[in-house]
């Protein structure tokens, strides 16, 4: 059997929009014709890649766990053809499916805290779990954002790989070599990598084809799909073996950003499945078959949309800037939300020493509520973790206002050069939210006064979001500066 490999991944994301006061999304107008972006991308990427043959039984694939929690809701018929297109690749790779799993809310993990960091991969994982009946065997890391505490947090929660850009890795070491190597662009055909990790365990890294993965996601690749089989082909069939040539994009580029995109890859996967000199492989399949040859050492706090690591996420460069945009704002905002995530934080500490045994490790298993959220589950987790003192309406609130301090760190708040874009407002509500659930009080007035500080010039444009964006007779608290 020939040892030379294709593996087609694509990251399927979008933030969660909903509004955080009703649950659903609002119509958002730059979606149009569209209710809302969720509707418009599903109708031209997600549905069209489930549709048969379904593009999910035969790509590496991650759907954020956001996102899937709306299709479940909405549309259905997606969420199962995603999973069936999972289970459909895992009966012809030995129980390998496409799938894995992603962190939940798409937080920028090196610039998270140790206790938001375990659990956007606990509950990742666990959603994961929840939708295709399986351990991850892989987690996506949103952006590719990682350094090596993050790349611990995997390996403790039993994650075996993850794929980042390859300009992410910084040395390489070959198994017949002594000496370590600087990375080079063409070390992604080489397979997995393993990167030995402070605690001593290992993980194993994946770095995709940066040249295809750019040609399909910017240079019109997937204008034709038998380009993009020769092109892939072509990879795989130079050098020696085993090889394995990959590409990661956005799954979006599949029908969305790529009007028909999907078409061309259908057109690509039927190409290469057909070619004896090829196998058309996910990572979890590749990796049973060939363990990491090399060491790698990765390149700390990088990602793959920031070339200045993730400095994108606190405004500290000016990726995504366009003219008559600003990122100034970028760092402020981030400034401000943390010190509302530690002030929260020690609110859930304090109210929950009475309520609930450990609150961290119930807000780890949280997420069981949420997945399935029946008397019975609640009834389960109360019993698990509350104290004689708990009422299910007091631990609940504490968690939920947990929920939304993770939620309103999700990455595409700092992504776009627009303040008052749908992004940057929609963290802010999350906030909001988190405070109206913590049944405000003179310590919420403090908390907000803090965050005014923290905002400087910003804060009446999201006092003025805030007041907008919660609904009109909604109970609240005040964030105008006391």
């Amino acid at each position: 059997m020939t040892e030379r490999y294709v593996c087609v991944h694509g990251h399927f994301y979008q933030p969660p929009r909903e509004n955080p006061w009703t649950g659903l999304v609002d119509e958002e107008a730059s979606a149009a014709p569209w209710h809302d972006w969720n509707e418009r991308i599903t109708d031209e990427c997600y549905a069209p890649n489930a549709a048969p043959p379904s593009t999910y039984e035969r790509i590496s694939f991650d759907v954020g766990p956001t996102l899937m929690e709306w299709l479940g809701r909405h549309r259905p018929d997606v969420h199962r053809g995603i999973v069936d297109g999972d289970a459909a690749a895992a009966g012809r790779s030995g129980g390998r499916g496409g799938a894995i799993a992603q962190a939940y809310n798409h937080m920028i993990l090196p610039l998270a805290n140790e206790r938001d960091r375990r659990s956007q991969v606990r509950w990742g994982a666990a959603d994961f779990e929840h939708r295709f009946g399986r351990r991850p065997e892989g987690m996506w890391l949103p952006e590719t954002a990682v350094d090596l505490a993050t790349l611990e947090t995997l390996a403790d929660e039993g994650i075996r790989f993850t794929v980042l850009a390859p300009r992410q890795a910084d040395q390489v070491r070959f198994a017949d070599a002594d000496a370590w190597s600087p990375a080079e662009d063409g070390m992604a055909q080489a397979g997995a990598y393993r990167q030995v990790l402070p605690s001593g365990r290992d993980i194993a890294l994946f770095f995709y084809d940066g040249d295809l993965s750019r040609a399909v996601a910017f240079d019109g690749l997937l204008h034709d799909g038998d380009e993009y089989a020769r092109r892939l082909r072509t990879a795989a069939e130079a050098g020696s073996e085993p090889r394995l040539v990959s590409v990661a994009t956005d799954g979006e580029s599949y029908g969305h950003h790529h009007a028909h995109g999907e078409m061309a890859l259908a057109r690509a996967l039927d190409e290469v499945d057909r070619d004896p000199a090829v196998n058309l492989t996910t990572f979890a399949a590749y990796l049973d078959r060939h363990p990491p040859r090399a060491d790698v050492r990765i390149l700390e706090d990088s990602s793959w949309s920031c070339a200045h690591g993730v400095s994108r996420w606190t405004g500290a460069c000016e990726c995504g800037l366009r003219d008559g945009g600003s990122v100034s704002w970028r760092q402020p905002l981030r400034d401000a939300l943390d010190g509302l995530r530690d002030a929260l934080a020690l609110r859930f500490e304090q109210a929950g020493e009475s309520l609930l045994r450990d609150p961290w490790a119930a807000r780890d298993d949280y997420i069981r509520c949420l997945l399935d959220p029946s008397p019975n589950v609640r009834e389960d987790f109360l019993a698990a973790h509350g104290t004689s003192r708990s009422s299910g309406e007091s631990v609940f609130a504490l968690l939920e206002q947990q929920r939304y301090a993770m939620l309103m760190f999700t990455s595409c708040g700092w992504f776009f050069d627009d303040p008052d874009g749908l992004e940057p407002r929609q963290v802010l509500r999350y906030a909001a939210r988190a405070l109206d659930v913590s049944r405000g009080g003179p310590a919420t007035a403090s908390i907000i006064h803090d965050f005014q500080l923290t905002l400087g010039p910003l804060a009446s444009l999201y006092s003025r979001i805030i007041d907008e964006d919660r609904p009109p007779g909604e109970a609240g608290v005040s964030w105008q500066a006391p």
